[in-house]
Formats: structure tokens, C-alpha cells, sequence
């Protein structure tokens, strides 16, 4: 049962520690190459910790069932998993296509984890801690969203209002995967996973929270906030907005 005691408890502790971890590593990771370090564990720990049920099924049971999630990135959490470990392996952290997948994969690895831990059906059909098959997407995700805030705090990527287009781009990418887990399953005569919520919803009850009406609120919360993060942090001319205007007026002339 979501949000009884022991839930919320686990996503106490885990916040705790999620921030706990980030300031030590904020305050105790200085250079570049050991940030980069940090950067690749954590993304090669959350990878692990998702595979990780096969082997505790495999060696307590004597054998273990591979998910469909485990095969395929169905899910938005899956793509922010794997882009996570990308950009963190990416030799030049210094070129656009990083900014790109690094900004997505902060959005999405942040709002991923929050709808895992905080909806996470595994643990709703069964509120066993003590089960690993449920621990351990709490314990992947917590970690995926480490990975996702360290690109921010250790100053790989900056809250801006640019921020929208690597979105754009990462919606696109949902999109394409989703369709195409899709029509993998029903060329293989399988009923669909309604691959990145592409078809209906994560919400049975709200069939109107899909990918795309998902996508259209998120473009408008995301351009109002990284534009008051711009207002409070940048001089007037520096602003994203500001520029455009500009940009807009002498085209005009």
C-alpha cells in the first residue's frame, strides 16, 4: 500500500541520504577527473542495482525471470538510466550533443525517480522491504537521481531557459522508443507495454495523463521555472528571453 508508514519512512530516509551524499560530494570532490569518477559510479551502481534481482532470484530460487523492463527501455526511468550512463562515460563533456543529453537526462532522471519511489507499483502489490524485487527500485532509483542532480551540482550542466530544447529533444526521443517497443511486441503477437505511456497512461483512472499531455505541461513548467532561475541569477541582457527579443526586434528593422 503506497504511503503507509514504512513508505513514507523510505523516502525519508533515502532523501536524507540523497542530499546527505550530494553535499559530501560537493564539499569533498574538487577536480574535474574526480568528478567524472563520481559521475560514472553512481550511473554503473544504479545499472547494477536494476539487474541486481536476477542474481539474488537466481542464487536464492535457483533461477530468475528477465522483465521486459530489463530487455527494453520501456519506460521513461529505463532511458534516463541508461542516458545517465552515457553522458557519464562521454569523453568530451565540454561539446553540445552532452549539454543535450545531459540536460534531459537531469530533467528526466529527477522526475523519473520521484514517480518511482513515490508510485512505485511493485511496492504497492507488495509492501515487503524485506523483498528485494522491491527494495531495489527504491534503492535504483534514489541512486538515478544522484546521478541526475550531480550533473547540476557539479557544475556539468546550468538551469537555463536552453534547458527546454535538450527537453524537446529527449520528448522525441520517448516518443520514437516508445512506438517502437510497441510495435515490437505486436509484431511478436504481445499485447503492447504502452511503451513510454505512449498509448494511455501510467494512471488507469486518468487516461488523459499520457506522454504528450505530460509533455505539454512539463515545456510550460519548465520554461517558467529555468526562465525565474535566469531573472534571479543573470543581468537583464544575459537572460534567454531578453536576447530572443532583441534578436526579434532588429530582425524587425
Amino acid at each position: 500500500m503506497l504511503f503507509d508508514t514504512q513508505h513514507i519512512l523510505v523516502m525519508v530516509i533515502g532523501s536524507v541520504l540523497l542530499a546527505l551524499s550530494l553535499v559530501l560530494a560537493t564539499i569533498f570532490v574538487k577536480s574535474e577527473n574526480k568528478k567524472d569518477l563520481v559521475l560514472k559510479i553512481s550511473a554503473i551502481i544504479t545499472v547494477v542495482v536494476h539487474f541486481s534481482i536476477l542474481y539474488v532470484d537466481y542464487f536464492s530460487l535457483g533461477s530468475a525471470e528477465v522483465e521486459s523492463t530489463q530487455l527494453l527501455p520501456i519506460y521513461p526511468c529505463n532511458v534516463a538510466m541508461w542516458l545517465l550512463l552515457i553522458v557519464a562515460f562521454m569523453k568530451n563533456k565540454q561539446g553540445k550533443l552532452f549539454r543535450i543529453l545531459a540536460e534531459f537526462a537531469f530533467y528526466a532522471g529527477i522526475v523519473g525517480g520521484i514517480f518511482g519511489i513515490g508510485l512505485n507499483e511493485i511496492y504497492s502489490g507488495n509492501p515487503n522491504l524485506a523483498d528485494w524485487d522491491v527494495m531495489n527500485g527504491f534503492v535504483s532509483h534514489f541512486t538515478m537521481m544522484f546521478s541526475a542532480i550531480y550533473l547540476l551540482t557539479a557544475g556539468y550542466i546550468k538551469i537555463r531557459v536552453h534547458n527546454v530544447l535538450s527537453c524537446a529533444i529527449g520528448w522525441c526521443i520517448f516518443f520514437v522508443d516508445g512506438w517502437v517497443v510497441n510495435i515490437l511486441f505486436w509484431i511478436f503477437g504481445k499485447n503492447p507495454p504502452d511503451g513510454m505511456y505512449t498509448m494511455s497512461g501510467p494512471l488507469e483512472s486518468m487516461p488523459f495523463i499520457n506522454l504528450y499531455t505530460l509533455g505539454i505541461a512539463g515545456f510550460v513548467l519548465l520554461l517558467v521555472v529555468t526562465h525565474i532561475v535566469e531573472t534571479i541569477k543573470l543581468p537583464k541582457q544575459e537572460r534567454t528571453l531578453f536576447k530572443l527579443k532583441q534578436k526579434f526586434n532588429k530582425e524587425k528593422e
